[in-house]
């Protein structure tokens, strides 16, 4: 199978895209997937993290090869930098002017791993000056990002990180991403009822509800991550199954795509 990767940048559209090629590939079995950048005008880096995770499901779950073909040199550079292509057997270019934060693929286990990640790759990339206790607070907001995908994925393949700084804008893009079951069936699981992404998404990031079990405390990182966001006019964005989220200039946007990523774990079963 031929699939041929559109442009993608780290938007609603971006990760509709990213869901298609999941969508079409669903039926591949021990098979040869070729993905062309042939018809890829441009690729937002921190978008290599939901397309390997995309890919990673796809090889493991129906022992599919993939092969990565056809990329334009602006773009092979910038994938060959932050090493999401060496993992599909390009060479390793140098990043001299350390503005990416390298792809990495992570298990469950990795929590260390991803919290000196943070410390070594965030520092400088666009992050404005704070104190010490206020750096420390923002590294353990976006760690508990992670450790939310952690408690709650049960991905059989990892997490995936990867980012990308922009000096002209000083903007620092970052993605994780994870091939698990989702916060629709976390949501289904813990309330008893078969809501949809979209409320799911909705139920999840209001405060004080959570799935974490033992009385652990939940959503304080994303608040925190909010009102750093609004202050430095960021965006934060969500997008699990069908649901997709953003949050931006102080608003928020819930919206449906048109496909999901489909997972023999995900389907919603009552509790006995």
């Amino acid at each position: 199978m031929i699939y041929y990767v559109p442009t993608i940048k780290s938007e609603r559209e971006g990760f509709e895209r990213i869901v298609a090629l999941a969508s079409d590939a669903h039926d591949l079995y021990n098979a040869h997937l070729e993905l062309s950048f042939s018809r890829c005008g441009f690729f937002d880096a921190n978008m290599a993290s939901p397309l390997a995770s995309v890919l990673a499901r796809i090889a493991a779950d129906r022992f599919n090869r993939v092969e990565v073909v056809d990329v334009p040199t602006p773009i092979e550079k910038i994938l060959c930098k932050n090493r999401f292509l060496v993992s599909y057997g390009y060479r390793s270019i140098r990043d001299s002017n350390q503005t990416t934060l390298p792809y990495t693929r992570m298990q469950l286990s990795d929590e260390g791993l991803f919290a000196q990640y943070l410390k070594r790759y965030m520092n400088g990339k666009g992050i404005p000056r704070m104190s010490v206790a206020m750096g420390k607070h923002f590294r353990q907001s976006v760690f508990e990002v992670f450790q939310n995908a952690v408690i709650h994925s049960e991905s059989k393949v990892g997490l995936f990180v990867c980012g990308q700084f922009y000096p002209i804008w000083q903007r620092l893009d970052l993605t994780i991403a994870d091939a698990g079951i989702g916060i629709r069936t976390n949501v289904r699981r813990a309330l008893g009822l078969k809501v949809n992404s979209v409320d799911a998404i909705q139920w999840a990031l209001q405060e004080g509800n959570t799935t974490k079990r033992g009385g652990q405390p939940g959503g304080v990182g994303l608040k925190f991550l909010k009102d750093f966001i609004e202050l430095n006019k960021g965006k934060i964005q969500i997008t699990s199954r069908y649901g997709f989220y953003q949050y931006h200039d102080g608003s928020e946007m819930f919206s449906k795509l048109k496909n999901a990523l489909k997972c023999r774990d995900c389907d919603y079963r009552p509790a006995k």
